[in-house]
């Protein structure tokens, strides 16, 4: 008996007819599956695809938010803010780090952080 015989001599399957028949109810259930795996799919994708902010634009915003402290704060703020790119505090800005009365010059912290950003990827 070759295979194909003994398939002919098969009963038909038998299933209930409601279960055999493409419905309404299938077609939306078909849908709502659609629809969730769409929301899925976009919310994996938006975060996947969110804009990142670049380095030098959050070196500067935090450059902006040490301009409200104390000259003192704002250099201790401006050294830890360089070391967190991975360079060392400028000469010319250690001596106002360690001495309350040396004069605060921002400007070399900020100009070295700004680099810093900047080759980090900026």
């Amino acid at each position: 008996m070759t295979p194909e015989e003994l398939v002919s001599r098969l009963a038909p399957v038998r299933v209930p007819e409601a279960f055999a028949r493409f419905g309404v109810q299938d077609a939306l259930a078909v849908v709502a599956l659609g629809l969730l795996a769409g929301v899925l799919l976009s919310l994996v994708l938006r975060a996947l695809t969110r804009p990142r902010p670049r380095a030098i634009h959050r070196a500067r915003a935090r450059i902006a938010v040490l301009q409200e402290l104390s000259p003192q704060d704002r250099m201790a703020g401006l050294a830890l803010l360089l070391r967190e790119f991975g360079e060392d505090v400028p000469p010319q800005a250690r001596d106002a780090l360690y001495d309350p009365a040396a004069p605060a010059d921002p400007a070399p912290l900020e100009a070295a952080i700004l680099v810093a950003a900047r080759r980090r990827g900026g």
